[in-house]
């Protein structure tokens, strides 16, 4: 039955809350339950159960979501997807929904409390307070978080009503408490300071009779106080509350839990009794007496303190000393007590008041006075002298002035030895008083008179301030002479301060806690200034309340007003209002009531207004307020077209004029409201969608701030095009040049409403011919003229039909082409012959071979799109016929005929077999290369006979000379150039048989044929563009990087078709913009191409331009300049700060600027450290355009090179290195890779993990000398370039006895073979010797070193290949001098004059040697001879010990040698002799042993006499039992076993008498321990056949002794094994094993196991990449919408190795995920969830190797409409073996994210894991 006719019921995409059932229904009349299936796949991607109902044809489909997140039903009938599949159902959680900060409100002051719905799934947020009746602003956080904010107007509970998709969310509805606290006031001043141990109270009165609660509470500075209360509400409440320390008190007074006005207060608490006073001393007339007062415990406060005396006041100095304590000092002048009042905060401190007395002395002149001290400019002044005993001319008084001028004085003689000397100062200053008696100056003389002129004190007056703010007037005292100032507020009632401000100027401030006048008197040395006191008017801006809609969101163009609301004594308010253009905005004031005004204006732009409002010319509280005025007939509401049932209609809105405000958008139909959506486009653009399910006009209504927008409602009128059916050969499939018939069907009788156009696939319009054009029935015809997908557009009331625009193929047979045909062919071989069909259109191809008789069997094998070649075997001799038919039509000449003779038969000998499989061919060339361009690869024959055969085939089948170059034995360079774009094809053969992946396919391209057209200008905020021509470059992938300031610049890549792409990109920055064009991974003709980005203000307004804004260099001169449009440079203001991140943070940078020629400033600074400096531009105090900007500023000498220390590399191994920026600051990277062959490689730079540096990475492809140039800011970075040296995957060998032993003065001799590889060896040995390096003339490569050394010692022999340690470097030779051994005794008193030594039987013959000059080495003795016994010893350092005892007749040869090298050799001729009474002691138990193994060795007495042995082992705390037997004539066996570890004395007797030598020295060592060896390496658990397994063994820890070595496989066959000793009781072992499957290794220290031996080896074949298999949706081509990204990586049966998948495509758009059912499961599920459409390259590999068909190109589409295109023969730009990368996005290098997995790992990671798979 036809599927056309089951469909969807209901929505596409549903919302569904989870945990509730979620139902879909299906029509499908005529259909089975059995022939419906059903695929849900949850969020996690996991397949969801279901229930399938049925009833008439119509299916139920019902499942329960369990989580948040979109699930995805597939719906199949008979197999195949229906039409409207997939279903999208949104399942969301109300429950997940959280609110918090709902807390309590004040009426007028804003409320605010947080919506997390981030958890919670897609849908519909509401939120409504009282009923909707309280408007709310919702502010979005982003993530699904929100802050919502309301203002309450009245005091009663506010309910708060929360809903997601109409559900309410949990602990629904929340009540936010509002109170209204300015019917409560609070007097709390008078506390502000107040002292300890006396109660404290205040006033609180209630101006309600509401229920209400009322708290009072006081926290003092460690716990809380107890509070009194008492009162009524008519008369008010009184609060109490005891102080009992110093500190800060913190009164708190709620009403309903809100703080009311004026709270938290701190009130401070102050004790004048914890004032110290220190001992005032005695003092003396005219010297400064001084004391300390300390009152750091007494809490804050003023501290008064006066001196004086006869009741006139002292002129005093207080110096404050820190931490609240102060120096004192005054001057006496009268010999009288001094009385010194000192009072904090009023109250006397202890001891208060205080007296100085002063010294008298009646046998000189007393002088007093208080002008002595001080006195006034023109003041008559006067000082006495008494007790003097002479007359007037006896006295002398001299005043000098500050200028050096005299003073006239006149002294008058009062009688009884007093005088009076009066003088009048003309200036301010201090004076000089000389006073002299008889010539000689009195005591105190003279005296220093401060001279002040109190009406030369200047005070600016400040008559107006505000509760709480500080108020500050300035005091100038500059020619006001020395002295003290006083200032006093309020009587000293409020508090001041005073702060120098430069030359005798004075900040005085004082905060006013009360609205009223505060009195300020000033006195200068006590007397009042001019104008003291003043008055000063303080208003409490907090009583003065603004109200009305004039201060929210204002219309424009309207007239609005607002209250203001004060106290009657401020005064008239003063208002002035801007518009956010400053211009004044005109007002007018109505007075409605006392200190009640009305203020009404009317906005005339849009924008941000402001709006000023002083009272007693002070700004209030809150003040200026910015007011928004919006323009609601400036939402302009665009593309309202036609809709068509169940199809989503699109409209636009732009509100970008209209200001600030709300936008509400409602669509409804039949008065039914239809749900909309609205995604914002950035700068108040939106656009609007709703389907629409009723063929009825529906209404549009928009308003904004509550206003209806221009024209709202808009009607949008809906049609059903469903009612439409068009079909017919031309909307699917017709030849060349014949009639293509479309018909129309409609059962809504509007066939003539529709309108029809037909384009060819070159774009133009095809002439329609009318056959039918009634109601219900319309039929047209065209001719397509050429081959391809030509587009049928049927529209009906400017909207596309159901599938419009339909695709017809058009195709021609004539154009299908047959090859290889021709001739005859022999029976029982294969034919070949090729089809092409790629110009012939879409279709099915079809193809028959018979003989007449019968069919025979053909093998199709697609070559290219559209290219296939055909094989068949004939068996018989006659003629046989391929019939090719194309779409159901015979081609031209069809049927062809291949004519088949019998094949001549002959005897040939079989060709021996050749083995390929581990031939390899690598290198760029086997995949892409460069139109015109030498290409190379390399084939690794490893060891093969022949040679191999290279054959290159371009696109048309024509062969490409090549040419093969042998570099070394075994590994050839293929080099060819293609002359043809297109898929070349390369093969290659060795012994006549196909290499590994043979044929290759080589991509050719031409970046040169890539061209840029269409360069529009750069703007600022604008969309920028230029068009890209790959037509004629062939397949490839083109890459766009847009950068400005070392930034990049957001872009995109549009596709044109037809080999056509725009590059849009949108500048942000008034810079230089390069656009780096590249096509695969190589720059193209023009790139890059560069543009100067403009700012579209410049012109308008000042403006800032240039580089210096946003990049600099440090420690460079960086600049930009300033467009003043003719404005003076002081309306400019230019602020650098540096970043806030180095030390010191936010520096200053110092500016310049210059004037330019032009009026123009040119602006320069030098940035110090790296980092983000800002740069503020202003004008006339405002930010111009792009102000503050960021400017990078960075530093190339800080970029650090890690992990480039090694240079040398190896084909096919990817080189990583990485840069670390972290303290560079921010530019552009760039890394630039020359290849040996000069050509520019691709360059991989990615994030590290921690996000501090760059991976930079790549792979070489040949052998040679690799160049990478780094620049940072386009400056080179240290250690730029560098130089990498890269060879084949192996080292050369050394050998030869020269590397581990050497004679002093001697050849030393070894080689290096690097025969087959390019490079040359280097030589350097240490220490003193003479080396030649040459090369063996006969064999290239391998080369011959030959040293001398002079010295002995431990020679190290470093060997280099291209300047790189080869492995196992440095050698260690052993040098050592022979000839330096010598006998302690000499050679002549040791052999006779024959070089003979005689000796008798049993004779023992002692020799010790001097070795100290030999160097190092060991001494081996070669004895020949009948029968003896020998000893060899340490003798101690440079010496070595050796006995020999002869014991039968005869001649022995004594071959002495050291480290092998002959020293001299010995001849010893022993006869018989008598008893000579010598005992001899043999074995090894005289030297060592080993605890609790036994230990012998031999007393032979037989040359001793007779007699028995006793023999005696002792140790310092032990003694070891010897047991003796006898086991010849005079001859026994001693034998001892120890048990503890340590050297023991060994005494032997004979006969009672000590055995010569003895005691000898016996060494017991601990026994071997097993299981103290240590085994370690990966060889222990795993390896790989053919490959070199190793692991380490560490018998440091457990003593001495055997070890062992045993490895077997699974069928008994024994691996290779080798031991290397590295002489310390290290090993490391190497094991190659010879078969697949487990090994058992047995590792065993002195004969037992070490711990974990036998240790279990899994050995696995080698990876195979062919066998791993890909498969799945997530490979293929799709729809975004509707994309399953999974697919499987089955790895059975590849061997050992590991999984990475890599996947590429736009950045941010995916994340990768793998998993698998467990750790021994070897097939992985992979995914990456697309989130845009665009080109995905997928590369698998498998142990480094892509498997079969990767890379994986995969185009991920917006539309069906767009994916249909593409699979119908749109233009692609890239083929199956193609990156595709950087199309939609213009990805660049970068790879986001890997996705890597291995077997058996144990934990899984989805990032940057790898392990090995079995």
């Amino acid at each position: 039955m036809d599927r056309a006719g089951v469909q969807l019921v209901g929505d596409h995409v549903k919302h569904i809350s989870v945990g509730k059932v979620a139902v879909a229904e299906l029509s499908a009349v005529g259909f089975q339950r059995d022939d419906v299936d059903i695929n849900i796949l949850s969020p996690a991607k996991v397949p969801v159960s279901y229930r399938l109902l049925e009833e008439d044809g119509l299916f139920r489909i019902e499942f329960t979501p369990l989580d948040v997140g979109s699930y995805i039903m597939d719906v199949y009938v008979n197999g195949q997807k229906i039409q409207d599949s997939p279903i999208f159902f949104k399942a969301y959680d109300s429950g997940l929904i959280h609110v918090s900060d709902v807390g309590s409100g004040i009426v007028g002051q804003p409320c605010q409390f947080r919506v997390d719905a981030s958890q919670a799934g897609e849908g519909q947020l509401e939120i409504s307070i009282n009923d909707g009746e309280v408007p709310n602003h919702v502010q979005v956080l982003g993530g699904g978080k929100c802050l919502v904010h309301f203002t309450p107007e009245s005091p009663k509970p506010h309910t708060i009503d929360i809903r997601f998709n109409g559900e309410a969310v949990p602990e629904c509805p929340f009540v936010c408490k509002v109170s209204d606290t300015s019917q409560v006031t609070v007097e709390l001043q008078h506390l502000e300071l107040m002292p300890v141990g006396e109660a404290a109270m205040f006033h609180i009165q209630v101006d309600t009779t509401d229920n209400a609660e009322l708290a009072v509470s006081v926290q003092g500075p460690r716990t809380d106080l107890p509070v009194k209360v008492s009162g009524n509400v008519k008369h008010g409440f009184t609060a109490e509350f005891l102080p009992e320390e110093v500190g800060p008190y913190t009164i708190c007074v709620e009403y309903n839990g809100i703080p009311v006005g004026g709270t938290p207060f701190i009130g401070k608490a102050f004790d004048s009794s914890n004032v110290l006073v220190s001992h005032v001393p005695w003092g003396t007339i005219g010297k400064s007496l001084q004391f300390t007062v300390d009152a750091s415990k007494a809490g804050e406060g003023n501290l008064e303190i006066t001196i004086s005396a006869r009741g006139r006041n002292i002129p005093t100095q207080v110096h404050p000393q820190g931490s609240a304590r102060f120096a004192v000092s005054f001057v006496p002048l009268e010999a009288i007590d001094h009385v010194i009042n000192i009072t904090f905060n009023k109250e006397p401190v202890p001891g208060a008041p205080f007296t100085a007395k002063i010294h008298t002395d009646p046998n000189h002149i007393v002088v007093s006075g208080q002008s002595l001290a001080a006195t006034a400019v023109g003041k008559t002044s006067f000082f006495t002298l008494s007790n003097v005993s002479g007359n007037l001319e006896d006295i002398e008084v001299a005043i000098d002035s500050p200028l050096g001028e005299e003073v006239s004085a006149t002294v008058k003689d009062l009688g009884s030895g007093s005088f009076k000397a009066e003088f009048s100062p003309k200036i301010a200053g201090e004076h000089q008083i000389y006073i002299s008696f008889r010539d000689e100056q009195v005591p105190g003389s003279p005296f220093a008179c401060k001279v002040y002129d109190v009406t030369a004190i200047k005070v600016r007056e400040c008559v107006k301030g505000i509760v709480g703010k500080p108020v500050t007037f300035l005091v100038e005292t500059s020619h006001a002479g020395p002295g003290n100032l006083e200032v006093t507020v309020n009587n000293g009632q409020v508090p001041t301060s005073a702060q120098a401000q430069g030359n005798h100027t004075y900040a005085i401030s004082f905060n006013p806690k009360e609205a009223k006048p505060h009195i300020v008197e000033l006195k200068f040395n006590g007397e009042s200034v001019p104008g003291s006191p003043f008055k000063c008017l303080v208003v409490d801006a907090a009583k003065v309340n603004l109200s009305g809609e004039g201060l929210e969101k204002v219309p424009v163009n309207k007239q609005t007003s607002f209250m203001i609301s004060g106290q009657g004594d401020m005064g008239d308010p003063e208002v002035k209002i801007l518009s956010p253009m400053k211009d004044v905005v005109t007002s007018s004031i109505r007075c409605v009531g006392e200190g009640q005004y009305e203020v009404d204006y009317s906005p005339e732009s849009v924008g941000d207004h402001q709006v000023e409002v002083k009272m007693a010319g002070l700004h209030v509280q809150g003040s200026p307020f910015i007011v928004k005025a919006y323009d609601a007939s400036q939402v302009y509401v665009t593309d309202i077209q036609p809709g068509s049932v169940g199809k989503p209609v699109y409209f636009s809105i732009d509100a970008s004029q209209a200001g600030a405000g709300n936008l509400e958008i409602i669509v409804s139909v039949n008065g039914r409201n239809v749900p909309n959506y609205v995604q914002s486009e950035g700068n108040a653009k939106f656009k609007v969608n709703f389907k629409p399910q009723e063929n009825s006009p529906h209404y549009l209504s928009v308003k904004f701030n509550n206003e209806p927008v221009p024209n709202s409602p808009f009607e949008c009128r809906i049609i059903d095009s469903r009612q439409l059916v068009v079909s017919g050969a031309g909307v699917k499939m017709c030849p060349v040049a014949q009639p293509a018939k479309v018909n129309i069907t409609s059962t809504a009788g509007n066939c003539k409403d529709c309108l029809i156009k037909v384009h060819s696939p070159g774009g133009e319009i095809l002439s329609l011919s009318t056959i039918v054009n009634d109601w219900n029935q319309a039929s047209y015809e065209y001719v397509p003229l050429e081959v391809g997908a030509h587009h049928v557009h049927v529209v009906m009331d400017g909207q596309p039909v159901v599938g419009s625009p339909f695709t017809c193929n058009v195709y021609d047979v004539a154009r299908v082409i047959v090859t290889g045909l021709e001739g005859s062919h022999s029976m029982g071989s294969p034919v070949t012959f090729t089809v092409d069909a790629s110009q012939a259109g879409e279709g099915t191809l079809e193809l028959v071979v018979t003989t007449g008789k019968s069919s025979v069997r053909a093998e199709v094998a697609a070559r290219s799109r559209g290219l296939y070649e055909v094989t068949f075997v004939p068996q018989e001799a006659i003629p046989h016929f391929v019939n090719i038919t194309f779409n159901d039509e015979g081609i031209p000449n069809n049927p062809f005929q291949c004519m088949v003779i019998a094949r001549k038969t002959s005897v040939q000998k079989s060709p021996k077999k050749a083995e390929t499989s581990t031939i390899v061919a690598r290198g760029d060339g086997l995949k892409q290369a460069v139109y015109n361009s030498k290409t190379v690869f390399d084939i690794d024959t490893t060891g093969a006979e022949s040679a191999p055969v290279v054959r290159i085939t371009d696109p048309y089948s024509f062969n490409v000379s090549s040419f093969l170059t042998e570099t070394r034995p075994g590994l050839y360079r293929a080099e060819f150039t293609p002359t043809k774009l297109g898929t070349h094809t390369v093969s290659v053969t060795v012994d006549g048989r196909p290499i590994p992946d043979s044929p290759f396919k080589t991509e050719v391209f031409d970046p040169a044929s890539v061209k840029i057209t269409d360069v529009g200008a750069a703007v600022i905020g604008a969309e920028c563009s230029l068009t890209v021509d790959v037509s004629a470059a062939g397949h490839g992938a083109l890459s766009v990087a847009v950068r400005t300031a070392g930034q990049e610049v957001k872009h995109s890549i549009r596709d044109l078709s037809r080999g056509q792409y725009q590059v849009l990109y949108y500048p942000e920055l008034a810079t230089t913009h390069k656009v780096d064009i590249k096509y695969n991974g190589l720059s193209v003709p023009d790139s890059p191409v560069v543009l100067n980005a403009k700012n579209p203000v410049t012109g308008r307004e000042p403006t800032a331009t240039g580089l210096g804004l946003y990049q600099a260099r440090v420690e460079k001169q960086t600049s930009f300049i300033i467009e003043t449009l003719g404005n003076s440079a002081q309306a400019f203001d230019i602020f650098v700060t540096g970043p806030s991140e180095v030390v010191p943070p936010n520096e200053a940078i110092p500016v310049r600027c210059y004037q330019q020629k032009d009026k123009n400033l040119l602006v320069e600074f030098k940035p110090l450290s790296a980092g983000a400096h800002k740069i503020e531009v202003l004008h006339n105090r405002e930010h111009v355009s792009g102000s503050p900007f960021v400017c990078q500023v960075f530093d190339p000498n800080r970029v650090i090179i890690i992990g480039a220390e090694d240079r040398n590399a190896t084909v096919g191994e990817p080189v990583q290195f990485q840069l670390e920026r972290k303290q560079a600051g921010f530019a552009e990277l760039n890394v630039v890779a020359v290849s040996p062959l000069g050509q520019d490689l691709p360059i991989d730079v990615k994030g590290v993990p921690s996000g501090d540096g760059d991976l930079i990475e790549f792979t070489p492809g040949v052998v040679g000398r690799y160049k990478l140039e780094l620049t940072y800011g386009l400056e080179p970075i240290p250690g730029s370039p560098l130089i990498y040296i890269v060879q084949e995957d192996r080292s050369p060998t050394v050998f030869g006895k020269g590397l581990t032993l050497g004679q002093v003065r001697d050849v030393c001799l070894f080689k290096i073979d690097g025969r087959g590889m390019q490079g040359e060896p280097r030589v350097e040995v240490t220490g003193r010797c003479r080396t030649v390096l040459q090369e063996d003339k006969d064999e290239a490569g391998l080369y011959i070193v030959k040293y001398i050394p002079e010295e002995v010692g431990h020679t190290g022999i470093h060997i280099f290949w291209n300047e790189v340690e080869i492995p196992g470097s440095p050698f260690q030779a052993r040098i050592c001098d022979a000839a330096a051994v010598l006998p302690i005794s000499g050679w002549a008193n040791l052999l006779d004059k024959e070089g003979r030594m005689d000796m008798v039987v049993g004779e023992e013959k002692l020799i010790t040697w001097d070795v100290s000059k030999a160097g190092p080495g060991s001494m081996d003795i070669e004895i020949q001879g009948p029968k003896y016994d020998h000893r060899l010893d340490n003798a101690g350092p440079g010496r070595i010990k050796f006995v020999f005892i002869p014991r039968k007749e005869g001649t022995f040869t004594l071959n002495t040698k050291w480290n092998g090298v002959p020293v001299r050799t010995m001849q010893v001729v022993v006869r018989g002799g008598k008893p000579t009474g010598r005992v001899v002691l043999t074995g090894k138990g005289l030297v060592s042993a080993i605890c609790g193994e036994e230990s012998v060795f031999v007393i032979d007495g037989s040359e001793g006499g007779e007699g028995e042995p006793e023999v005696k082992l002792s140790g310092i705390d032990s003694t070891i039992n010897v047991s003796c037997r006898r086991v010849g004539q005079n001859v026994w066996e001693a034998s001892y076993t120890p048990a503890r570890p340590g050297t023991y004395l060994l005494n032997v007797t004979w006969a009672g008498r000590l055995v010569k030598e003895c005691p000898l020295k016996v060494v017991v060592e601990p026994p071997s321990n097993a299981s103290r060896v240590v085994c370690s390496g990966d060889g222990l658990r795993a390896g790989t056949l053919g490959k070199e397994i190793k692991c380490y063994i560490d018998t440091r820890s457990a003593g001495q002794d055997e070890l062992t070595i045993k490895c077997e496989g699974p069928h008994g066959k024994k691996a290779l094994s080798e031991l290397n000793d590295h002489r310390d009781g290290r090993f490391t072992l190497y094991i190659r094993p010879q078969e697949v499957g487990r090994h058992s290794l047995s590792i065993q220290y002195g004969g037992n196991h070490v711990p974990g031996s036998p240790f279990h080896l899994r050995v696995s074949a080698a990876p195979d990449p062919g066998k791993v298999r890909v498969y799945g949706p997530g490979v293929e081509h799709g729809v975004l919408a509707r994309y399953q990204s999974r697919f499987i990586c089955d790895t059975r049966g590849a061997g050992a190795g590991q999984l990475t998948v890599r996947i590429r495509g736009p950045k941010g758009a995916f994340r990768v995920e793998m998993q698998r059912e467990s750790q021994k499961d070897r097939t992985i599920l992979c995914k990456y969830e697309p989130t845009e459409p665009g080109d995905y390259r997928i590369e698998v590999r498998w142990s480094g190797e892509h498997v079969p068909g990767s890379p994986f190109v995969v185009m991920i589409f917006d539309t069906e409409e767009e994916l249909n295109r593409f699979l119908q023969g749109g233009y692609s730009p890239a083929g199956p073996q193609i990156s595709h990368t950087d199309f939609y996005g213009s990805i660049g290098h970068h790879y986001s994210p890997y996705g890597n997995i291995g077997f058996p790992a144990g934990t899984m990671s989805w990032r940057g894991s790898q392990a090995n798979i079995p």
